[in-house]
């Protein structure tokens, strides 16, 4: 694994043979309307991957318009000045590629994958409805209709659905990131056609984003066809985001709810700082070693030797302003959960009193080295990385280091982040119980 061992981070030449290693040489340069944009050559195979990162998330919204970054992102493929309603997706399939979207809670990302003698279209495709949307009252009906179906399906009527949601809602109380991403049904029945055309020009500027190219690409051509397509675009900037101040979870706070589930679970959650901090590394070792994969300490426990759980994980999520790490397991019928909350506060307390043995610490460092070069074998994936780094930093440089990150935290690290995050701070417990335990 020493091969692996680089200054910054590297770029797999060709996959399955980790040997060919060149570094990652982006190109970056700002239109005149302020459109950022980041290009890489990569030619392994001749597709491009186009996204454009727009710099507003639910964290965003206004009161009694929640959910309504998340229904924009559904607006946008509702057609443009010179694109149809669903055309996005039909001219992208035509194309041989494929085309989606996302809205988290400090971003919303959209990215276009095609065969690289296709960048054109596509380009031209984002930058018609980074320009103008072409909105109805039928098509937002609709899309109202879809979100509010994807509401019910994802969150309301599926088996834990709503974990998430109460994660968020009581991790952190009081912040932008209280709210669910999805938003209210009676806040995304609320939104007008007038306030879609607003929020469009509010926050869809070329100052307001970030387009990345990556893949088999020409980096001079590439530049020319951006400026043809995005630099006309006028709209200027209406939006300025300030830093969201995350309190700390007050006291323990424990939850139980009943749905309609077979098997109870628990979880576990604590705050973390924001994306980007040390603990961002360190945790992600703690994560491994206690709960992520077959062998760590908690799933060969509660799992193998004492059947307790069903299955038992570590998850971090780390966004721009907070993180939070959760513990779950899915509990065995018949099978006390608080002997299996004691198992996994005691195993919590066991890293952070005893640590880990170098043997143990060594291989969840190879395992994380190796995540994480080969992860970036997907162009995708470093598009993807790409933009959070800039839109959280405005600077790509972390995306260069990010696993020599990883490979310097050092054993008391790791047991400091426990001792400070875990076991110094209040957490948060939800107890899911099936429907015909409530009493």
């Amino acid at each position: 694994m020493d091969r692996f061992k680089t200054s910054s981070l590297k770029n797999i030449g060709t996959i399955g043979n980790f040997t060919d290693i060149s570094p990652l040489d982006f190109h970056e340069f700002d239109l005149p309307n302020k459109l950022h944009c980041i290009l890489l050559k990569d030619s392994r195979i001749p597709m491009v991957n186009l996204l454009i990162g727009y710099n507003v998330g639910s964290k965003d919204e206004i009161k009694n318009k929640k959910g309504i970054a998340h229904l924009f992102e559904h607006l946008m493929f509702q057609g443009s000045e010179n694109i149809k309603k669903n055309e996005h997706f039909s001219q992208t399939s035509r194309l041989g590629g494929t085309c989606n979207a996302f809205t988290m809670q400090d971003a919303t990302v959209y990215f276009d994958i095609v065969p690289s003698n296709n960048l054109e279209t596509i380009l031209w495709l984002e930058s018609d409805r980074m320009n103008s949307l072409d909105l109805s009252e039928e098509n937002l009906e609709n899309q109202k209709k879809v979100v509010i179906e994807e509401k019910k399906q994802r969150f309301e009527n599926a088996p834990y659905g709503s974990m998430m949601n109460n994660l968020f809602e009581n991790v952190f109380k009081n912040s932008a990131y209280e709210f669910p991403v999805i938003g209210f049904e009676e806040d995304i029945n609320s939104f007008t056609v007038k306030e879609a055309l607003e929020f469009h020009e509010n926050y869809y500027s070329p100052e307001n984003s970030v387009l990345i190219l990556t893949g088999d690409i020409d980096i001079n051509h590439s530049k020319k066809l951006i400026s043809k397509y995005f630099a006309d675009i006028k709209k200027t900037n209406k939006f300025q985001r300030t830093g969201s101040q995350i309190a700390g979870i007050k006291e323990n706070k424990r939850i139980e709810i009943y749905d309609n589930i077979k098997l109870p679970m628990l979880c576990i959650a604590y705050q973390l700082p924001k994306a980007g901090s040390p603990e961002e590394y360190s945790m992600e070792y703690f994560s491994e070693i206690i709960a992520n994969n077959k062998s760590s300490r908690l799933y060969k426990k509660l799992v193998y030797e004492k059947k307790l759980v069903r299955s038992v994980s570590c998850e971090k999520v780390m966004l721009k302003d907070g993180g939070v790490l959760t513990l779950i397991a899915q509990i065995n019928p018949e099978t006390d959960i608080n002997i299996v909350e004691k198992e996994i506060l005691d195993a919590v307390n066991d890293i952070a009193i005893n640590g880990c043995s170098d043997e143990e610490f060594g291989t969840i460092k190879n395992q994380l080295e190796f995540q994480n070069t080969a992860k970036y074998l997907k162009l995708i994936n470093i598009s993807i990385n790409t933009v959070f780094k800039y839109l959280y930093y405005k600077d790509i440089s972390g995306v260069s280091n990010e696993i020599n990150k990883y490979l310097s935290v050092t054993k008391d690290e790791m047991i400091n982040s426990v001792k400070e995050y875990l076991l110094s701070r209040n957490s948060l417990t939800l107890t899911y119980l099936p429907m015909n335990l409530k009493k």
